[in-house]
């Protein structure tokens, strides 16, 4: 009995642990990165019709020179500056921004929900961007959770017209119950200990928060998925790809592991999500 309270116990814990990340803003700005113009802004959350219910969430906003503006979505606890380097890219090209943070950050506790509401959030951040002037089209690129939400968000928001997703997880319950291997019984009920918390901290199912589940949802929208070579194991890449409607992309980045994919190959990293993102948006204007 105590055997199966401690792995009980140590589920609990382990889910308080991860939908509370708090926020990790570093304080770094767009102009340390040599983004000038960036504007101090802010839009509501997602939560129900009482606006005293929405959090709101912080960013930067840089007006296009295209007519077009990209979502930035950073990982897990990010800050709007958790993307200032790929914006910064970006801004280089003529490409607009809105460099977010994520509700973990406006939340008085530091919750999240995995991408759940985070995705929700997501549709209002569209909003406020094709209100804005100059702007025509907008396109989400998001790293880790930032990705997650992207692929669940442009599943249900066929505004956003093209979605780099990188290194995210392919379905939360799969992943949190390590999915395909053998487990002790002791790993067992400390997962099923995570699934009942992480329902009981956020009133969510994890079994809800599955990209793999929503990915299909994005076509005929452009999507590119990219990955490190080292982390591809766990996240399967591959699967999502095929699970995922034309026109679609996979690059596994060599040597890279979670988050290492500028660290590794900043050139060829330019090269595809700049390529990727003018393809999408010049056919939109043929």
């Amino acid at each position: 009995m105590a055997y199966a309270g401690s792995a009980a116990l140590g589920g609990a814990i382990y889910a308080h642990a991860l939908t509370h990340p708090g926020c990790g803003d570093t304080g770094t700005t767009p102009t340390d990165v040599g983004i000038q113009g960036a504007q101090d802004v802010a839009y509501p959350t997602h939560d129900g019709g009482d606006p005293a219910d929405r959090l709101t969430l912080r960013t930067w906003y840089l007006a296009p020179q295209n007519g077009v503006v990209i979502i930035l979505l950073p990982g897990l606890g990010g800050g709007r500056d958790g993307m200032l380097r790929e914006g910064a890219i970006l801004a280089r090209h003529g490409y607009g921004l809105l460099m977010t943070e994520l509700r973990s950050c406006a939340h008085p506790e530091g919750q999240t929900t995995l991408g759940y509401y985070e995705s929700e959030d997501l549709k209002e951040a569209v909003t406020w961007v094709l209100d804005q002037p100059g702007v025509e089209h907008v396109g989400v690129l998001g790293y880790s959770l930032g990705g997650v939400t992207a692929t669940l968000g442009a599943a249900k928001d066929e505004r956003i017209e093209a979605v780099v997703a990188e290194g995210g997880f392919y379905d939360l319950a799969a992943d949190i119950v390590n999915e395909g291997s053998t487990s002790s019984l002791w790993k067992t009920i400390m997962f099923q200990s995570i699934l009942v918390s992480f329902r009981l901290e956020t009133g969510v199912d994890a079994h809800d928060v599955s990209p793999i589940s929503a990915i299909d949802r994005i076509s005929p929208r452009p999507l590119l998925l990219i990955y490190g070579e080292l982390e591809a194991g766990e996240t399967r890449p591959q699967e999502q790809l095929a699970r995922a409607g034309e026109p679609k992309d996979l690059w596994i980045v060599p040597g890279a592991w979670h988050g290492g994919y500028l660290d590794v190959a900043a050139e060829e990293w330019e090269q595809r999500v700049v390529t990727f993102f003018d393809t999408a948006f010049n056919a939109l204007e043929e």
